[in-house]
């Protein structure tokens, strides 16, 4: 695992994985919460991971902000970040994503138009993509577009992964 680029995790794992690989894992540790359930399981270790994509309610559970407006859903970002974490993308659903980072930056992107089809796999498109994106050294708000395209696309298509699904299809989706 320290010879990965980098690590991409779930709260499906047992926590004891997790700290596991929190403690261990010298390589950058991306984490979806999966569920609020499954959620609780990140709190010890939220510190030594590098990027986070909670959804809103995963992000009130671990940030300990209530996200009823902008400003919330700002020290909901900055509340997670204080933990030591460098990223978070806060999925909004229909409204779309905010991403901060460690930087300062921060940015709240609406969803890309797309018929609705098929919402299984959205999060795991976005997940894959927002890893792909910094692989390539994409900034914050490349980051947070390339998210976006990739659940557009998944949900475009009747399969659990869209066959149109490429890295062509994401750059064009997402305007990168």
């Amino acid at each position: 695992l320290n010879n990965a680029r980098l690590v991409v995790a779930d709260t499906n794992i047992p926590a004891e994985s997790l700290q596991w690989l929190a403690a261990n894992c010298k390589a950058p540790l991306f984490v979806d919460p999966v569920s609020t359930a499954k959620a609780v399981k990140l709190q010890p270790v939220l510190g030594r991971l590098h990027t986070l994509k909670p959804n809103r309610i995963e992000a009130e559970l671990l940030s300990g902000v209530a996200i009823t407006d902008e400003a919330s859903l700002r020290a909901a970002a900055d509340a997670l970040l204080a933990t030591g974490l460098h990223r978070v993308f806060i999925s909004l659903g229909g409204d779309g994503v905010f991403a901060a980072d460690r930087s300062g930056e921060r940015v709240h992107l609406p969803v890309l138009p797309a018929e609705m089809v098929n919402t299984t796999g959205c999060g795991d498109a976005f997940m894959a993509a927002i890893t792909w994106a910094y692989l390539a050294g994409t900034d914050l708000t490349g980051t947070a577009k390339a998210g976006l395209a990739a659940s557009a696309i998944a949900m475009e298509g009747a399969e659990t992964i869209n066959p149109a699904m490429s890295a062509e299809a994401l750059k064009l989706r997402a305007g990168l």
